[in-house]
């Protein structure tokens, strides 16, 4: 290249950096669509994945259900969407499910496995309180409402997980304002 040649097509380097500055925007926007997406297809895929399949969390469950293995026995065969919109859902179940969602935010190995992992964490305690009128953890009920309200706005979330969520921060507010 000749050195009377300029490679910035005659932009002063205030423009140079405006460019640089929207081609990073317009790159992390993106980054940020493709991920939501694929949080969206992995928190799909692992709730409608039949147990023990090739599901992130049973794996988990069978790690931490020593004094369980009855509630074990009760997840295989049935996916986590039937476990958390069945009727049939039991607190032992559900216990189960938080406790191996806790267990694998912990030991997830990639920030996607740790989120869909919270979620499920969370979508289990909502259905107890749902099905049940029993909350398995320790957190408040504000905190929970908490959980709920900020899990509900991610892009990424399932439609039926955010009606769950919304319906268990009624009660969270409910109980909450009981206090």
């Amino acid at each position: 290249m000749s050195s009377n040649k300029k490679s910035t097509f005659g932009l002063r380097l205030g423009q140079l950096a405006d460019l640089f500055a929207v081609a990073v925007k317009n790159q992390a926007s993106l980054e940020t669509e493709c991920a939501d997406e694929n949080l969206a297809e992995m928190l799909r895929s692992e709730l409608a994945e039949v147990m023990p399949g090739s599901s992130l969390l049973f794996p988990t469950v069978s790690e931490i259900s020593v004094s369980q293995q009855s509630n074990v026995a009760l997840l295989v065969g049935q996916s986590l969407l039937q476990l958390f919109f069945g009727p049939e859902s039991t607190i032992g179940q559900l216990q189960l499910i938080k406790e191996a969602g806790k267990h694998l935010t912990i030991t997830s190995v990639s920030e996607a496995e740790r989120v869909v992992a919270t979620t499920i964490y969370h979508a289990a305690i909502a259905r107890c309180l749902l099905l049940h009128n029993k909350k398995i953890t320790k957190h408040s009920y504000e905190k929970l409402d908490e959980s709920f309200a900020l899990l509900i706005e991610k892009d990424w979330m399932a439609g039926e997980l955010v009606e769950l969520f919304s319906d268990a921060r009624r009660i969270c507010q409910t109980m909450w304002s009981n206090e």
